[in-house]
């Protein structure tokens, strides 16, 4: 069978993905070790029988809802290839707003920053590419996740971030940081079960906060205080049903210049705000 044969047929199979041309395009890419050129070029091209075997499972995968970043283990974020498992959030293209918005209103030297709930660091790692002279700590207490946040950072030869276990702030170090920002869970109980098929594939924990939802954001911007300065920033991504509460609870812990962003998708995705300390 011939590249352009297999393509047409799998692309046939994935009746229930939403980009099949471009999930089969990654498969064979990956497989083949081929650029999107080199694909191109070699429609023709007998597949081997071992390639051969190894796609048509890497296809079942996808078939069965497997996302496609667990499938080839790589995701990109930032312009960063990124290393990702199961073990850790597929990072969304909605979470660079993240670093968007730190880059645009503050202006940073050297300064601390702390990431919240990392998985596989990708906004830690973006963070620290994009400064430098920063140093920024990334959080997680998932052993898991830090490995795979620790393997990423050596493999971009990144080397002004830090990863480390706690349970949001309990292990979190004795100083004060600039910027701190997260990608907490902010799933209720009951949207998970109402979601897409690809979340199943995805940690549990990383995904949902509790009965509400809103859980682990109050828990995140009530205890901010603590490990801010007097003029640092907290950002925080959310569901943009959620925005007017996450609002009331940031104006409830002494927060101002609170400001909530739209995503790519016109919605409002994340909310952040200056700490003002008594």
């Amino acid at each position: 069978m011939n590249i352009k044969t297999w393509l047409c047929i799998s692309k046939k199979k994935l009746i229930n993905s939403l980009t099949p041309q471009l999930d089969s395009e990654i498969l064979i890419c990956y497989v083949l070790k081929y650029s999107k050129k080199k694909l191109f070029l070699n429609y023709n091209t007998i597949i081997n029988c071992n390639d051969l075997l190894i796609l048509n499972h890497l296809l079942y995968r996808r078939i069965l809802g497997e996302p496609i970043a667990y499938i080839i283990n790589k995701k990109e974020f930032w312009s960063l290839s990124l290393f990702v498992s199961p073990s850790v959030l597929i990072p969304r293209p909605d979470t660079e707003l993240l670093i968007e918005l730190v880059m645009s209103h503050v202006y940073l030297r050297n300064e601390f920053i702390l990431d919240l709930g990392t998985g596989s660091g990708s906004i830690a790692l973006a963070l620290a590419y994009e400064y430098p002279l920063c140093k920024i700590i990334g959080i997680d207490n998932s052993l898991s996740a830090l490995s795979i946040a620790k393997y990423n950072a050596r493999k971009l030869n990144i080397n002004n971030v830090f990863f480390m276990y706690s349970d949001w702030f309990s292990h979190v170090p004795l100083r004060k940081f600039y910027i701190i920002v997260c990608n907490p869970p902010y799933l209720s109980r009951k949207d998970f079960y109402k979601t897409t098929q690809d979340l199943v594939f995805e940690p549990y924990n990383s995904l949902v906060s509790g009965t509400c939802g809103i859980e682990c954001i109050q828990h995140i911007i009530t205890n901010a205080y603590r490990h801010l300065t007097s003029i640092g920033w907290l950002y925080i991504e959310h569901c943009y049903k959620q925005t007017n509460v996450v609002r009331k609870i940031f104006k409830n812990n002494f927060f101002i210049k609170i400001s909530s962003v739209k995503d790519y998708s016109n919605r409002k995705r994340v909310t952040f705000g200056c700490l003002l300390k008594k």
